[in-house]
């Protein structure tokens, strides 16, 4: 026993005290001898914890800045999550966004994405905003604006709107403030097709959809079919009914609501452009030019496309170029149910096409077309992330494309989606990227009035999309 131990031992008051008391306090002596014995290593122990702890918090302080820092990535195609998006759990649970679809259109203008119809066979048919009729409860009778700075959806109009009950493969398109939604198909297929135009300001908070009472020689009820404004006029190109496929173009005088047949095609007898549906147009002022598009068992070209001339009132063709550096034959396969849309560039008007299938292939491919060259440029490092049809597409003034919903084919198997994608077809303008890096640090920007934006320096046509 140590000396300090028994001097202990010797006092008269441990001696004195009773045995089970002092086998206490021995083992209270011996437990503070044996934790002051440890302390260079329990020392150590803590250490070790703490430069673990300080490595884990570098490593995902390095992983939060990965992943908060603002990355410019043009033509790269990048997934939108906005199920995870500030501010999204706010919104009822069942309606919060758009379900999967295809079929549908969508238009985009600098602030905003609009979603109209859709069909997919696979959702219940009891759901709120949908027909409850088993013909159409498989179709989608509702129109969802998706706020590109707030990262929110709003369902704007469902069936209790009376919305027309054509609600697959209409044609669309934004016109100034106004929404104008033409043609499309019941369910099933071609039984019920429509040939009525309906507009809303959706700006404006719309409570209906208005049907434009029109007089003429109105075109066929189609689906399918492709849409352009010029000059007050609206052109209706091709489309079918389910059995018959046609080219014909007619045109709607938005001033006096008057339709007329403008050319009738007849390619039995001349040189005229056959019949299809799901194709695309583009438009460089005077030609319509028809990209792709099929039929039932058949789906068109892309290296030489139907053009109309709208002066002349004439079909030509257009013999396109092939991208030298892309694969043989360096010209986009055959296709139909693709998207499209177009961009003005110091090189004339661009076309970006990307998606769709022919019947048996499945593509994921993005090509870019100048309508001045006609030259076909393969868009290496874009692409879709699976095989994508039955989607649609939109475009910004700068040049963003999104692209929504759709059939994938993933694993062997169609599935239809939901997802939200957005791509850079060029190279925007250094306010538009700055902008855009301002999004992604100050997500909450929308909660600041008009006059704290402006004091902050942002220019006031940025302003105007946050508080329009």
């Amino acid at each position: 026993m140590s000396l300090w131990l028994w001097e202990i031992w010797q006092t008269r008051d441990y001696r004195l005290t009773r045995p089970n008391r002092r086998m206490r306090i021995l083992a209270r002596i011996f437990d503070t001898i044996q934790r002051y014995s440890n302390v260079p290593r329990r020392i150590r122990e803590v250490l070790n914890v703490e430069d673990i702890l300080d490595q884990t918090r570098t490593r995902e302080r390095k992983m939060a800045k990965r992943r908060f820092a603002y990355e410019f990535r043009p033509f790269e195609v990048c997934g939108i999550d906005y199920r995870n998006a500030p501010g999204s759990s706010e919104m009822a649970p069942a309606r919060k966004y758009p379900n999967a679809r295809s079929g549908h259109r969508i238009v985009c203008n600098d602030s905003a994405i609009y979603v109209f119809g859709g069909f997919n066979p696979n959702i219940s048919q009891t759901r709120p905003g949908n027909n409850e009729d088993n013909g159409t409860s498989c179709l989608f009778q509702e129109l969802w604006k998706y706020d590109t700075i707030r990262m929110e959806w709003t369902l704007l109009l469902d069936a209790n709107n009376d919305l027309p009950l054509e609600l697959a493969s209409n044609a669309m398109l934004l016109c100034g403030d106004t929404i104008m939604i033409f043609g499309g198909s019941g369910f099933p297929f071609g039984v019920n097709c429509s040939n009525k135009l309906y507009v809303c300001q959706p700006r404006n908070r719309p409570k209906e959809m208005l049907e434009v009472e029109v007089k003429g020689d109105l075109p066929p009820p189609q689906y399918g079919q492709g849409i352009v404004y010029s000059d007050n006029y609206l052109y209706t190109i091709g489309g079918t009914n389910g059995f018959d496929y046609t080219l014909d173009v007619h045109r709607l005088h938005l001033p006096s609501r008057t339709w007329e047949c403008a050319y009738e095609c007849r390619p039995n007898i001349r040189e005229d452009p056959e019949g299809r549906y799901r194709h695309e147009l583009a438009f460089d002022d005077s030609r319509i030019f028809v990209l792709g598009g099929g039929t039932s068992d058949a789906a068109f070209v892309l290296s030489t496309v139907p053009v109309y001339d709208t002066r002349t009132n004439q079909w030509e063709y257009a013999i396109t170029k092939p991208d030298p550096r892309a694969r043989v034959p360096g010209i986009p396969a055959p296709r139909k149910c693709h998207s499209c849309v177009q961009i003005r560039t110091d090189a004339g008007v661009e076309v970006i096409v990307a998606g769709g299938y022919d019947g048996i292939t499945y593509f994921r491919d993005i090509w870019k077309l100048n309508l001045s060259t006609l030259q076909w440029k393969f868009m290496k490092k874009s692409r879709l992330p699976f095989p994508l049809f039955f989607h649609d597409a939109s475009i910004t003034s700068e040049g963003c494309m999104y692209i929504f919903g759709g059939i994938k084919f993933y694993n062997n198997v169609n599935v239809r989606t939901h997802l939200l994608y957005k791509m850079w077809t060029k190279i925007p303008s250094l306010s538009s990227i700055a902008w855009d890096a301002l999004l992604h640090y100050i997500p909450d920007i929308h909660s600041r009035t008009k006059e704290q934006l402006l004091e902050m320096g942002i220019p006031r046509h940025f302003v105007n999309r946050v508080h329009d």
